[in-house]
């Protein structure tokens, strides 16, 4: 468990990326930095989120959580340069480069495995959000995570990587994401969160060997 009082940068309403002062926090998951090797990964496309989310979870990864790896024709471990991995990945999520709906996300992760010779599926939750993020967070893993706008997103729809989560001394929920728009470190609230896309087999692998 980490207790922070810092800065983080929040969207606002207005379409900006501002900084912004939160309360005290406690905040449970994985060290911030180690999403610093992703921050230039954006995607300036606008349709592509799926793609770049996707992309920021596999290599995290493969750089962090082994047995999991990549060709190095599709990324060397712990290169900052994602480009190659983002262009395998959206020939299986988003061929046609149009939006994505959980399902592509999930699907398209797991036939991209299946491709590398990688023995994981993505599992899909539509619904609980909150409930899954802490779940696989508490195994010390990242997951893909959707905002939905109807939530309140000023993100719109959009897929974006969490890796921490915390609640403010008023109780309310926060979460730490990847948001692919440029802020490896952003923070937003848990009620934009619906669907999320994620490794069972990883987190059971890993208390296997932890045993």
């Amino acid at each position: 468990m980490l207790l922070l009082s810092y800065k983080d940068s929040i969207l606002t309403s207005r379409g900006r990326l501002e900084d912004w002062r939160m309360d005290t926090i406690h905040w449970h998951g994985i060290a911030q930095e180690r999403f610093k090797r992703y921050e230039k990964w954006i995607n300036t496309d606008g349709q592509l989120c799926g793609s770049y989310a996707a992309a920021v979870f596999l290599a995290y990864l493969q750089d962090y959580e082994p047995p999991f790896h990549l060709p190095r024709f599709v990324r060397q471990m712990d290169s900052a340069d994602g480009e190659n991995l983002v262009h395998y990945l959206r020939l299986f999520i988003q061929p046609l480069g149009l939006a994505t709906i959980p399902l592509q996300v999930s699907w398209g992760i797991s036939r991209f495995c299946r491709y590398m010779d990688q023995p994981y599926w993505a599992r899909l939750t539509p619904i609980g959000g909150w409930e899954r993020t802490v779940k696989r967070i508490d195994q010390g893993l990242p997951l893909i995570v959707g905002l939905n706008k109807k939530l309140g997103s000023t993100y719109g729809n959009h897929w974006v990587v969490a890796y921490a989560y915390g609640e403010d001394q008023n109780g309310k929920r926060w979460v730490k994401v990847h948001d692919n728009w440029g802020n490896y470190r952003a923070v937003v609230p848990a009620k934009w969160l619906m669907s999320t896309v994620s490794f069972k087999e990883i987190g059971e692998i890993k208390q296997t060997n932890e045993n």
